[in-house]
């Protein structure tokens, strides 16, 4: 009796048979996704958001800001999906001179990483953003990411 190879070919490669909408979201779905900003970051040196840490109110360094987010330097990690009121707040601007030196806004916590979190600004009104957008323009010497 002799034995017949059976054709592995699909099992091999399950693309193949595929339907076409079914395989490019397969393929999306493993590529990796690399930046999910929404708007392009700038990187600072001297803003400080502060919030309420269950003690005092704590100051803490902002790596980098935009419109949309950005990420703050804590020891204290929330986790996300957390919600916080933050103030943040320009160091080395001098008061009266142009946009707010600080501005308050909501923020959710969107990741967690060994050095802080990464938080999405929640604007509800046209005026937060506003206000938002004039304390971003404000900042001096930041560098686009």
């Amino acid at each position: 009796m002799q034995s017949q190879a059976l054709p592995l070919d699909p099992v091999f490669q399950p693309v193949r048979w595929l339907p076409g909408w079914l395989r490019d979201w397969a393929i999306r779905r493993m590529k990796p996704r690399i930046d999910r900003r929404e708007a392009p970051r700038k990187i600072v040196a001297d803003v400080t958001a502060h919030y309420w840490e269950g003690t005092w109110a704590a100051g803490h360094a902002v790596r980098d800001i935009s419109a949309s987010g950005a990420f703050i330097f804590a020891d204290f990690k929330w986790m996300p999906g957390t919600i916080l009121t933050t103030t943040l707040h320009v160091d080395s601007q001098v008061i009266g001179s142009g946009p707010p030196a600080s501005t308050v806004v909501r923020a959710r916590v969107v990741r967690r990483t060994p050095d802080g979190v990464g938080v999405q600004f929640l604007c509800i009104d046209k005026a937060e953003r506003k206000s938002l957008a004039d304390f971003l323009n404000g900042i001096p010497g930041a560098e686009s990411e």
